[in-house]
């Protein structure tokens, strides 16, 4: 790391930096930014601007306030917006995992979508299970995919199915792998801003020999509303760069996660 405009890392990571940052004091001042990240305050203001349009935090006199909640959450239509390269390469990667006939689920999730977008283009014959309606039209596009979906509820605000349906089907299921998104990742808790999402969440981890997590630098930052599982729970950690290293180090403190960084 260098001082002021030397800064060597990408834009990514210092941004998922000052946005931990302003998310654990609940609010930050330019310079107590520009001092704890050792870089120039024209960087931190531009910094600040771009979490701002994303919607992570709100703009002050001289600084930031979060805006985050632990149970809000962004409709799907503005989360897919958010870090489309970092998801892009996290689902093509996560598909590299994959193997001819596996049984698979592909979680309700922006991230995991691009997982289902980079599976039409690799022509692999799996068995897709799938609580997206939107991530099942992308699968039933590829003909070498078989799809199931399980019956429930559309959640408002996204194509996510939940319910009681949805957990019956669950718990009597046995697949391969899980692709699983999440909101929230701190330290080695992975947490979520709604009950019925820890349910569905939880019972596919049950469910699968083999969890795989897909998540941009974004998703380390302080806890939801209620813990899914530890990281104990997941074998494979698909992330960008942009994640801070001690994030990662955090999560893995057992040593056996597979961490893949795209």
């Amino acid at each position: 790391m260098q001082n002021g405009d030397g800064d060597r890392r990408i834009p990514a990571q210092r941004r998922a930096e000052v946005r931990g940052l302003v998310s654990l004091r609940g609010s930050a001042s330019v310079s107590e930014i520009a001092h704890a990240l050792d870089v120039s305050p024209s960087t931190v203001r531009r910094d600040l601007g771009a979490l701002e349009r994303e919607g992570f935090l709100r703009r002050s006199r001289g600084g930031a306030v979060t805006v985050e909640r632990t149970t809000s959450e962004l409709l799907f239509k503005d989360r897919r917006r958010h870090n489309r390269r970092e998801k892009a390469r996290i689902g093509e990667h996560a598909v590299s995992l994959l193997e001819a006939g596996q049984s698979v689920i592909f979680d309700s999730s922006s991230t995991v979508l691009a997982a289902a977008e980079a599976l039409g283009r690799r022509r692999l014959p799996i068995t897709a299970v799938t609580n997206d309606v939107a991530i099942a039209s992308v699968l039933a596009e590829a003909p070498e995919v078989g799809v199931v979906i399980p019956g429930g509820e559309v959640r408002r605000g996204s194509f996510t199915l939940l319910g009681p349906l949805l957990g019956s089907f669950l718990k009597g299921l046995h697949v391969d792998v899980a692709l699983l998104g999440m909101h929230a990742i701190s330290g080695d808790v992975l947490s979520e801003s709604s009950l019925s999402v820890v349910e569905a969440k939880r019972a596919m981890v049950g469910a699968a020999r083999r969890v795989v997590l897909l998540a941009d630098h974004s998703k380390f930052r302080p806890p939801a509303f209620f813990e899914v599982a530890r990281a104990g729970a997941i074998h494979d950690l698909v992330t960008d760069e942009g994640t801070p290293e001690a994030a990662v180090e955090a999560m893995d403190a057992s040593g056996r996660l597979r961490v893949h960084i795209v």
